[in-house]
């Protein structure tokens, strides 16, 4: 890591009022990227929390793994804003920051004056990001939203990537929709930077779960659009247009993935590697079009190769050959790949040994992402921040008393 270069965020203020995952990882990708990012916390804590408790996500000792995700980089300050002096705290860090960051439904925006244009008034340029169910108009945009049911269900993912007469609904992941959805939301906060720092006017950036789960599925509802029905979905291991894109079982009960577009450029290697030489001089199979005729025969002849000898035997022989394929990696597996660890794909966290954290996607200047600090405490810097923002001791004495901060 180069500490001389400076992350491209770095100097922009971000103020976060958000719990669960989706919006305060967006924020979480801003402090990535190296913005001031301060999350508001309010006094009965971000739900997130406790989701581990409620045993939604596989235990650990004292790791929420979930709540580090969406809350590294950044400082926490615990506000009330149902008391006066809370909400007209928020007015001030508003007025400090570059960006507002939110979560809260639109009849929670309301009751506190926190709408757009609320806090426009305050500060002119400011960046105001909403994330949020399903969109900002249409009968539902008033209703909460969560990864699992408007990303995952509603979008169609689900559907989708269920097997055609299985007996019940493939299952998603802890935060599947979330996290992908807020780097987007991140990504639309960092173009609307661009617009309020070069006019001075300010920008509203809006992201819903409904929305990212549709750009995941878009050559499937392209597709639907088109042509009137869903398409197909793909016969699980089998091949597809072609038998260099498919799945096969190795001797050792694992799976490799083969995703070879370039047919003609790939047959000869994947017949190299496999052992299968004498098709290469085989009329039979001298074209895409004719091996596409023998599409199961090819295929089946790959399977029972592959199921002859061990995932580590295929290994060393598809990497010699030049081949694109992966192994179906398990989690544990990913923490030691090579290339994840080369890149910093999963950092280290700075306080609690042995555990990591993803990174966000994006480098800068060729540096991996760096966690400098892990989730904060609620209200661990709101004395801190406060003293930021430029409140006085007395100040600071008086929100304490009247419980607008904790």
């Amino acid at each position: 890591m180069d500490e001389s270069k400076s992350l491209p965020l770095e100097g922009v203020k971000v103020v976060e009022l958000a719990e669960h995952g989706f919006v305060p990882a967006a924020a979480a990708a801003l402090a990535d990227w190296g913005a001031n990012v301060v999350k508001l916390e309010k006094p009965g804590g971000d739900a997130l929390r406790s989701v581990m408790a409620q045993g939604l996500i596989e235990p650990t000792d004292r790791f929420n793994y979930v709540v580090e995700i969406a809350n590294r980089n950044k400082r926490n300050l615990c506000l009330d804003l149902a008391v006066p002096e809370g909400r007209a705290l928020l007015d001030r860090l508003v007025a400090w920051a570059d960006v507002f960051i939110t979560n809260q439904l639109p009849k929670v925006l309301r009751k506190y004056r926190i709408e757009a244009e609320d806090l426009f008034r305050v500060n002119p340029r400011l960046v105001y990001a909403r994330g949020h169910g399903q969109g900002q108009r249409g009968p539902d945009a008033e209703a909460g939203g969560f990864d699992g049911v408007s990303y995952f269900a509603r979008a169609g993912l689900a559907h989708m990537l269920t097997p055609t007469g299985a007996p019940s609904i493939v299952g998603s992941r802890p935060a599947l929709g979330d996290f992908p959805t807020g780097v987007q939301l991140a990504g639309g906060i960092a173009a609307a930077l661009v617009k309020s720092l070069r006019t001075g006017q300010g920008v509203k950036v809006d992201v819903s779960l409904l929305a990212g789960g549709i750009w995941q599925l878009g050559p499937d509802l392209a597709y639907a659009s088109y042509a009137g029905r869903e398409p197909k979905k793909q016969r699980q291991g089998g091949p597809v247009a072609t038998p260099l894109v498919a799945t096969h079982k190795t001797r050792d009960d694992r799976f490799l993935s083969f995703s070879m577009l370039q047919e003609e450029r790939y047959w000869p290697r994947v017949c190299r590697a496999l052992g299968l030489e004498a098709w290469l001089a085989d009329p039979d199979y001298a074209t895409p079009e004719l091996r596409a005729r023998r599409a199961q025969e090819i295929h089946a002849e790959f399977g029972r190769r592959i199921a002859s000898q061990p995932l580590a035997h295929w290994q060393e022989r598809l990497s010699e050959c030049e081949c694109v394929f992966a192994r179906y990696a398990n989690p544990v597996e990913v923490l030691s790949d090579p290339q994840v660890l080369a890149n910093g794909y999963l950092p280290a966290h700075p306080t609690i040994p042995g555990a990591r954290l993803p990174a966000t996607p994006q480098q800068f200047d060729d540096q991996p992402v760096r966690i400098r600090r892990g989730a904060p405490a609620r209200g661990e810097h709101s004395e801190e921040v406060l003293r930021e923002i430029g409140l006085g001791p007395g100040e600071i004495a008086a929100l304490h008393e009247a419980a607008a901060i904790g």
